[in-house]
């Protein structure tokens, strides 16, 4: 009786279950668009937007090639018209209506209906229903959508309000974003370009009704005890006219009797329906168990049709955000399912300057990266956009829990009756589209702007009078403090709200003790890596470093012929004005000088990945008192110079690598303070293990110096410090200790620890033998040297994955294995290598 209903959306598929006979009509073909005046019209793709069409028809050239950024900006000043003509035929409009559904409207438009204007939207980040039957024909119709330029109409706005806003990422002197509900990163950023699109960038479609639909249902838990669960499915119904009928809940998985039967009133019903499950599954986050979803189908019966059903994936779990205060001072910390869980993660921007092009194959190797890496959760950036539901389908099956930040970020708002209107709309369009996913952790209300009011001197900076600036400070208070909060008790009561991210901040040593923390002093303040060891938050929730893709990359989008730092294309993938000069010279304190570009691209990867081990070390040892590492960024929206593990083509960088080490569920690792090292071990598990931790210092040529093992019994979800030792005792200099954590004969956590910097040590020449082998579309490479090799790049031509490890440091006669899985389209070629004693050396 019921099929799964698919939109795609350039493959991300969203799925519905829907009686047979009311399926979306999708209106994804037959679309064309032109600049408004023009007489030509193009062929467009929807979802899309202007700049990929127009280059699509090359009117414009790569927008992310070398410098081609500057000469596209033309683009955000214009009005665009798209238009597509379809067809109805008589057997659909006998349904009781039929809506008209626009899943993303980016961002200032019109739409037009045969003529007649029956929709205006200036919201990026919400869907529209329209009722159309009425304006519907026999045969041909034409949809008609006028997209206004966002910024000639910020720009009236702004002339209205008569005041800059703050808004210091915008790539423009006019300070226009903040006018917009569109997102912020589209105007420019540290890390993006400014790209102002504009577009149907997400499904359109025509939703035939059939006397009624549910419109909403809101799935509640109520934890009766540890072993029994109470589910409120409150399910919204739009009725077309009175009638009786029925709603029922039920479950291929689990036996449940969810009945309500009435008279449905004309227009909107609520009613709930109650199903209790004993010793349910339970949903945990990565690393900690299996992220069980139960799956369930609320129907609609109207006489004795179905005429609508709707399912609901619910992961049954309990998530609380602690933020309180302590014997430390004011801890943030989340608990599930009763426990205390580290979240070890990274900030997501979004995944391309051009939504539409994100893929459903995207997705999912997103969340195979991100669970990988042995994280459990990601942070949602308030400089992006709400999320596609696909990429919370994800995280809910590889439970990745989300912090979820609302489109706000770095700069004040306006605070007029429209504008708070309008977020309202887009706020409760938005909690209700996502509270039912189970790895939805809490709501935040903004990135940074409290910080900015109180560290960034706004006032001095901008200008603004005593009176202006507390009316802007008022205004703030009215939405991140009221109108947000409020919204997220009405509809979501069971979550945490934050109403701004970070609660300290880096620039008081006194606020590590207090809530979540942005450190900044490493990059914006120019400290050394070792300030993350003396500088430990709470819950640190954003921090990091930057570094340029590798060669490989780079050749995709900078000319040969520029390719040097200096270069105007290399500068304009560089959008932090001190980026390039902080990374030499960081690059100079902890190795020496590169011999050439290829040689500084690698390196500055290398400095990244070592620096932030320093904190996800500091912040893993440091727990309880520290229970989150969430470092600045995951990804990239296009090739550039940024802070981001992973490339904008998708290959990780060393930083991701060691993400993954650094993020296990047990991990080894050394301190030092003085002549001091400190042994520490850390466990997420929540059970007890029985472990053997083993160390061997050895010689620049891998010889042992001295060693020991440790039989250790590992506290469940703990660091415990097992051993001190100091360097001098040691029989002689050591090179390095390598650390080796094993659980039932099993390696779980290996580590080596140098007590010098490595600028500091003339590394022997790598003597590496290799050997290669495939089976069933797995490609095995088998490593081992002679002499110690610091951080070993891998690179297996014509791959477009990822291998399995990469810059690590090969430890002489220990062989190594990698893996990796061939992708179609791969041409494999030949192995290559390289590491830091390449970079100053002619190559072995």
């Amino acid at each position: 009786m019921l099929e799964k209903i698919k939109r795609e959306n350039n493959g991300i598929t969203i799925g519905e279950y829907r009686n047979t006979n009311i399926n979306p009509f999708l209106l994804h073909e037959g679309w064309c668009f032109r600049q408004e005046g023009s007489d030509e019209w193009l062929e467009a793709l929807v979802p899309g937007c202007n700049f990929t069409d127009l280059l699509h028809h090359a009117k414009i050239e790569d927008p992310f090639f070398g410098e081609n950024e500057e000469h596209v900006q033309w683009i955000e000043e214009k009005n665009w018209e798209y238009k597509c003509v379809f067809k109805i035929e008589p057997e659909s409009l006998q349904c009781s209506e039929i809506e008209l559904v626009f899943e993303g409207l980016d961002t200032y438009c019109e739409v037009f209906l045969n003529g007649q204007m029956i929709l205006k939207s200036e919201n990026m980040f919400i869907a529209h229903r329209v009722p159309c039957k009425e304006y519907l024909l026999y045969g041909e119709n034409e949809l008609l959508v006028l997209f206004r330029s966002p910024i000639l109409e910020n720009r009236d706005q702004k002339e209205k309000i008569g005041i800059i806003y703050p808004a210091e990422n915008d790539r423009s002197t006019d300070k226009l974003s903040v006018f917009a509900r569109k997102a912020p990163y589209h105007f420019g950023w540290d890390w993006g370009p400014r790209f102002v699109t504009s577009g149907i960038w997400r499904p359109v479609y025509l939703q035939h009704i059939n006397k009624g639909r549910i419109s909403n249902v809101h799935v509640k838990q109520h934890w009766l005890s540890d072993t029994q669960v109470k589910l409120d499915f409150d399910v919204e119904v739009d009725i077309l006219e009175e009638t009786h009928g029925k709603l029922v809940v039920h479950s291929d998985q689990v036996s449940v009797n969810g009945h309500w039967e009435g008279v449905f009133k004309l227009g909107l019903n609520r009613t709930t329906l109650s199903v209790t499950l004993s010793d349910p599954k339970r949903w945990w986050p990565n690393g900690l168990g299996e992220a069980h979803l139960y799956g369930f189908e609320i129907e609609l019966i109207l006489g004795d049709s179905l005429v609508h059903a709707t399912s609901e994936r619910v992961g049954l779990r309990t998530v609380e955000v602690i933020n309180e205060h302590d014997h430390f001072g004011e801890s943030f910390y989340l608990k599930v399912n009763g426990q205390p869980v580290f979240m070890k993660g990274a900030n997501y921007i979004p995944p391309d300057s051009f939504l539409p092009r994100q893929t459903k194959e995207k997705y999912d190797q997103l969340f195979r990266d991100v669970t990988q890496a042995s994280m459990n959760m990601l942070r949602v950036w308030g400089g992006g956009t709400y999320e596609d539901d696909y990429f919370y389908q994800l995280a809910d099956e590889k439970g990745i829990l989300i912090w979820q930040d609302f489109m706000f970020a770095c700069t004040l708002y306006p605070g007029t009756y429209e504008f708070l209107d309008n977020i309202k709309t887009e706020a409760v369009y938005n909690i209700k589209r996502l509270r039912n996913h189970a790895c939805l952790a809490l709501w935040c209300g903004n990135n940074e702007i409290e910080m900015g009011i109180e560290k960034w001197g706004w006032q001095s900076k901008f200008g603004y009078t005593d009176q202006q600036y507390e009316k802007l400070k008022a205004e703030y208070h009215s939405l991140f403090r009221q109108l947000l909060p409020g919204i997220v008790s009405d509809l979501d009561p069971s979550r945490f709200y934050l109403p701004s991210s970070p609660i300290g901040h880096w620039e008081v040593v006194s606020d590590d003790s207090r809530g979540d923390n942005h450190y900044w002093g490493v990059w914006h303040g120019e400290e050394d890596f070792e300030a993350y060891s003396q500088r430990v938050p709470r819950f640190m929730s954003e921090y990091g470093f930057q570094s340029f893709p590798l060669q490989a990359s780079v050749n995709k989008y900078i000319p040969l012929k520029d390719q040097h730092v200096d270069s105007a294309s290399m500068k304009l993938h560089q959008k932090h004005p001190r980026g390039n000069r902080i990374i030499s010279e960081t690059i100079l304190n902890y190795y020496r000088s590169p011999k050439d570009f290829e040689s500084f691209l690698y390196l500055g990867q290398v400095v990244q990945a070592e620096g932030l081990k320093v904190a996800f070390e500091a912040h893993r040892k440091a727990k309880p008192f520290c229970m989150g590492s969430l470092y600045w960024q995951l990804n990239d929206c296009w090739p550039v110079a940024s802070w981001s593990g992973i490339d904008y083509y998708g290959k990780w960088k060393a930083l991701h690598y060691q993400a993954k080490r650094s993020f296990s569920t047990y991990l080894v690792l050394a301190h030092m303070e003085g002549g001091t090292v400190s042994f520490y071990v850390v466990s997420d598990s929540l059970k007890e293990e029985k472990a053997l931790l083993t160390l061997a210092w050895k010689d620049r040529k891998g010889m042992p110096i001295s060693g020991k093992q440790l039989p250790l019994a590992l506290e469940p979800n703990a660091s415990a410090e097992v051993l001190r030792e100091e360097i001098g005792k040691i029989p002689s200099l050591p090179f390095c200790c390598v650390m080796t954590l094993t659980i039932e004969d099993k390696p779980v956590s290996k580590n080596i620890f140098y007590p010098a910097k490595i600028r500091d040590i003339d590394l022997p020449k790598p003597a590496i033998d290799y050997k290669l082998s495939e089976e069933e579309g797995r490609i095995s490479i088998d490593l081992v040297s002679s002499t110690f090799v610091k951080n070993l790049y891998v690179h297996l031509e014509g791959a477009t994955g990822n291998l399995s490890d990469n810059f690590f440091d090969l430890v002489p006669y220990e062989p190594t294995t990698l893996y990796y899985d061939v992708r179609d389209g791969d041409k494999i070629g030949e192995l290559s290598f390289l590491s830091v004693y390449d970079t100053y050396n002619d190559r072995p």
